[in-house]
């Protein structure tokens, strides 16, 4: 049963093999990580080692030695696909947590240039100057001559309309038939009261 032994021996040293990536690994994770790593492998293992105590129940049964290579030869090929996939989700993890670490470490180097770049004096005069500007527009648009312009320009603009209106009707009125009229009606203009 030399072939039955090499099988086994493979086997366990698939799960040596998964044990030691872990170790490896696991100090790039964090304790959910740790957690969830280690739940995957112990699931592999066992079913690997379920593998084998199966392996060594059905041994007595198979009598020919091809039949016996054939299901060895699958049992130890899906014990190794498990032990890859769980090797790749354990991987999956560290890079997970890696690209979450790059992500905040480029946050607070971002926000450390921010930092530096509102302290600087060439930020707080601009700002300074933004602000003193905008002050100046607000006070600016406020003015009571100011605001009597924008209203007068508004009435004008409104008078300017109502008289295209008036002159595309006569433009469209048809000079033989007679026209029903539809009443429009008139928006009033309110004027501001003069201070």
């Amino acid at each position: 049963m030399n072939k039955f032994e090499d099988t086994v021996k493979e086997m366990e040293s698939q799960v040596e093999e998964l044990e030691k990536d872990l170790a490896d690994k696991s100090d790039k994770l964090d304790d959910a990580g740790k957690e969830k790593a280690r739940a995957l492998v112990e699931k592999t293992e066992e079913a690997i080692k379920s593998s084998i105590e199966k392996v060594k129940g059905i041994i007595d049964d198979v009598q020919e030695d091809e039949k016996l290579d054939e299901f060895l030869d699958k049992v130890k090929a899906k014990s190794m696909e498990a032990v890859d996939f769980t090797k790749n989700k354990v991987s999956e993890l560290v890079d997970k947590v890696d690209k979450e670490n790059k992500l905040d470490k480029l946050g607070e180097d971002i926000m450390a240039e921010f930092d530096k770049l509102k302290a600087s004096d060439a930020f707080k005069k601009t700002a300074d100057f933004l602000n003193d500007t905008l002050s100046k527009v607000t006070d600016y648009f406020n003015k009571p001559e100011v605001q009597d312009a924008i209203n007068k320009a508004k009435t004008t603009t409104i008078n300017i309309a109502e008289k295209g209106v008036e002159g595309l009707k006569k433009a469209l009125e048809p000079k033989d038939a007679p026209v029903e009229e539809t009443p429009v009606e008139k928006t009033p203009v309110e004027e501001e009261p003069k201070e």
